[in-house]
């Protein structure tokens, strides 16, 4: 796949445009890769080229893929330091800045590598630990597919196998043992858990426990890949449990039981095993266990071997080799032999100790303080035993006025609340006194126009009553006067219908019932009711309006302002005048329209009037009080306007929203 993959890409290079980034990309970064395993320089020209396009495009992705493999190539390759460390600090900062836990994931698989390379095992620690919390954070949120599971349970491994590099076995266990289940379809993962984990045990002592897990190893090799036959490489991993095993005899002084997995190792080699690191790694450990026989000439020939690989085995491994050398040359008297060895053994030894040098003159100088700095820490115990007695104490305090604080603001928030109510409350008691004083002077008022205005009218009535009964007069003066009585009780019922509108407007009593009315219809009763003071006076009413006009109105409100404003018209007609009605339409309103000669009446005059009725107790005005109150209630207006002859007094009809 790989292989058709590179020659694709190197076909699709000759015809991308030099323009199209992207693609340039993408086609550098496959070749790249192919070249990983074959040519690492190239790997890296190719990769180079590939991140520098993917920088002119606007996908991040080209980019980080890039420096992932990058990263990757330049710690594992001699002679890329400086470009190594740039890479990783760019890599770094992707980490820092991306919301992608995909691309955390590669970053931080790059990033393992480098610090892998240049020894920092703590940071190496740190970001593998890293990954795996960004594993375990999407594990409740989605569900792993095949590949996802066993990124999580290689995590896992990876972890446990770095603890066993620092010697913490325990640790190791504690990661190693949650992997397995992650891993149901990975079988060669499966197969490194139970390596991983007989070794745990193994630097735990328990061997016993340990070979449990070696023959689990055994049994899924065979499993999964067959027999060790045909040059199945795939068997290293079973050959390095052995060497595990052979270890632990050899550092337990039991060289026998170590021959016994050498020589179970050996026949993997003889007809599976074929690689180098590997069967570098067997004849070392056969080589240490004959010298520790003390059997050098046969230790020999098995440590030259190892020393062919030389620093491809790392820099602590190929030390080892020469160091073995150096001790089985001594063994067979070779001293020249010995002390060339030991020359070559000593710089890498001193190189590969440095840390642990300092590391141990720390130590030292910690030990010589330890006495001083014990006395210290007794007496920083005391300070410290008698600064919690302080700081119990403070909290005690703290919490006491944190309940005496929260019981003062409850306090205050129910005073608060109990003021907030007793507000409410005067305002509605304020509000009802002065409702209840309009009524009372509405009510006064009431009485006075009662006493004042309908007394007239009532005792004239009475007086021609008490004439009538006596009989006095002819029968002329009897006519008069039962004309005058009739007009007396027309006005009289007409001052009660007034003064009881009146009265329910100023109690709030009386609303309007909007309705479309069609005006005509409406105002033909007031007409007929004023036809005998229109008749004594012989006015001409002229009646104008289109049968089909209709406003928006209360029929009976209408029907009191037009008869007050029809009886005004009258009284200030002089005999034989003419009374007009029409209506108009302006600006989407409906105007109805009386107009007469005679006296004029203003608009001012109109608003003084109404404001007299306001402050005084009598009648007079009251009907433009009602007009004014009830056109109000309509959401209408009306408007008086002074001719050079006359009156026109208009009642405003607006359209409502």
């Amino acid at each position: 796949m790989y292989k058709k993959t590179f020659t694709t890409a190197r076909y699709a290079l000759r015809f991308t445009p030099s323009n199209d980034y992207y693609n340039l990309s993408l086609f550098n970064f496959y070749i790249g890769v192919y070249y990983q395993g074959i040519n690492g320089d190239s790997s890296i020209f190719y990769l180079e080229k590939s991140v520098a396009y993917g920088r002119r495009t606007d996908y991040p992705k080209r980019i980080v893929n890039g420096l992932e493999r990058l990263l990757y190539m330049y710690s594992a390759m001699d002679g890329y330091s400086r470009q190594r460390d740039q890479t990783a600090k760019e890599v770094l900062h992707i980490v820092d800045t991306t919301h992608s836990n995909r691309i955390k994931h590669s970053m931080y698989n790059a990033l393992t590598k480098y610090y892998e390379v240049l020894g920092r095992r703590e940071q190496q620690m740190n970001i593998m630990l890293a990954d795996l919390e960004i594993y375990k954070k999407e594990l409740p949120l989605r569900k792993f597919d095949g590949a996802d599971s066993a990124n999580l349970g290689v995590s896992y491994i990876n972890i446990g196998a770095l603890y066993l590099e620092l010697k913490q076995p325990q640790k190791a266990l504690e990661y190693l043992r949650p992997s397995k289940i992650f891993l149901d379809q990975y079988r060669t993962a499966i197969i490194h858990y139970y390596k991983n984990t007989a070794d745990a045990y193994l630097q735990l002592f328990q061997p016993d426990i340990a070979l449990v897990y070696r023959d689990s190893v055994t049994n899924m090799t065979k499993k999964e890949y067959g027999p060790p036959v045909d040059r199945n490489n795939n068997w290293d991993i079973r050959m390095l449990s052995d060497l595990a095993f052979a270890d632990y005899y050899l550092v337990n002084r039991k060289n026998d039981s170590a021959l016994l997995y050498m020589n179970i190792a050996k026949s993997l080699i003889d007809v599976s095993v074929t690689d180098t690191l590997t069967i570098t790694g067997y004849n070392y450990k056969m080589g240490q266990i004959l010298v520790a026989a003390k059997d050098y000439v046969a230790a020999l020939p098995y440590l030259k071997s190892a020393e062919k690989i030389g620093l491809d085995q790392g820099p602590e491994q190929y030390g080892n080799v020469l160091r073995e050398l150096a001790k089985c040359y001594s063994g067979t008297g070779q001293w020249q032999q010995a002390v060339l060895y030991y020359e070559k053994y000593l710089p890498i030894r001193d190189s590969l100790y440095t840390v642990d040098i300092q590391k141990s003159i720390a130590d030292a100088e910690a030990k010589f303080q330890n006495k001083e700095k014990q006395q210290q820490i007794d007496g920083q115990q005391k300070d410290l035993g008698f600064a919690r007695k302080q700081r119990l104490w403070l909290i005690t305090g703290l919490l006491l006025t944190g309940i005496i604080a929260t019981m003062l603001v409850i306090f205050y928030r129910n005073k608060k609340k109990m003021a907030d109510v007793l507000d409410d409350k005067n305002k509605i008691l304020s509000e009802l006194n002065n409702e209840l004083e309009e009524s009372n002077q509405t009510k006064a008022k009431l009485f006075g126009i009662i006493g004042h205005d309908l007394r007239t009218p009532v005792k004239q009535m009475y007086q021609f009553l008490k004439l009538q009964k006596l009989n006095v007069h002819n029968e002329q003066e009897k006519a008069e006067r039962a004309n005058k009585m009739e007009t007396a009780t027309e006005s009289l019922l007409e001052m009660m219908e007034d003064l009881l509108l009146w009265s329910k407007t100023q109690m709030s009593r009386l609303n309007p019932s909007i309705k479309p009315v069609v005006l005509l219809p409406a105002l033909r009763p007031v007409e007929q009711l004023l036809q005998l003071p229109i008749e004594e006076k012989n006015i001409q009413l002229q009646n104008n309006i289109m049968p089909d006009t209709t406003v928006m109105a209360d029929d009976n409100f209408l029907q009191t302002i037009y008869r007050n404003l029809l009886q005004n018209a009258i009284k200030a007609s002089p005999p034989d005048a003419i009374i007009a009605v029409d209506i108009t339409i302006q600006d989407g309103s409906t105007i109805l329209s009386i107009q007469n000669s005679g006296l004029t009446f203003t608009q001012e005059d109109f608003e003084q009037q109404v404001q007299a009725v306001r402050s005084s107790q009598t009648l007079n005005g009251l009907g433009l009080q009602l007009i004014k109150d009830l056109s109000d209630k309509m959401n209408a207006v009306v408007r008086f306007t002074a001719l050079a002859n006359g009156t026109r007094a208009e009642v405003i009809f607006t359209v409502r929203s």
